[in-house]
């Protein structure tokens, strides 16, 4: 995981760390400080993928083996918990195939001075697209 994100604007491409967005596909932006029913959700989401994932490929191969889709679901819970962010820098990208306009999460973190510039790159990006 980064430690810190890097964000260049041009006035034809945003660039967040090694990803490049078109500023003509972007439609708008926001800065979403996650609360505690996204993080458990996201708990949630992992928790259930983990549990599945090795319950559908180890029941019955393993003694015990019934114990392990909980210990997943636990262990992919932590896991999402971990590696949760509470600031999450996201664009409306407009794409060129038939996939059409959607939110991306292009940048996240826990940091409220990462807070600060993704504020501050929302309003820039939001000067650009009103021009």
């Amino acid at each position: 995981m980064r430690k810190s994100v890097v964000i260049k604007q041009t006035p034809t491409h945003l660039c967040v760390n090694d990803d490049c967005y078109s500023m003509r596909n972007i439609v708008d932006a926001s800065v979403e400080e996650l609360t505690w029913k996204d993080h458990l959700l996201r708990m949630l989401g992992l928790g259930i993928l983990t549990a599945s994932i090795l319950f559908f490929m180890l029941v019955g191969e393993l003694p015990y083996a019934e114990y392990l889709p909980a210990v997943g679901f636990v262990a992919g819970a932590l896991l999402a918990l971990l590696t949760s962010a509470k600031y999450v820098l996201r664009i409306e990208y407009n794409h060129q195939d038939d996939t059409g306009v959607q939110w991306l999460a292009i940048a996240k973190s826990g940091k409220k001075t990462d807070k600060l510039l993704f504020e501050q790159h929302v309003a820039q990006l939001k000067q650009l697209l009103v021009s």
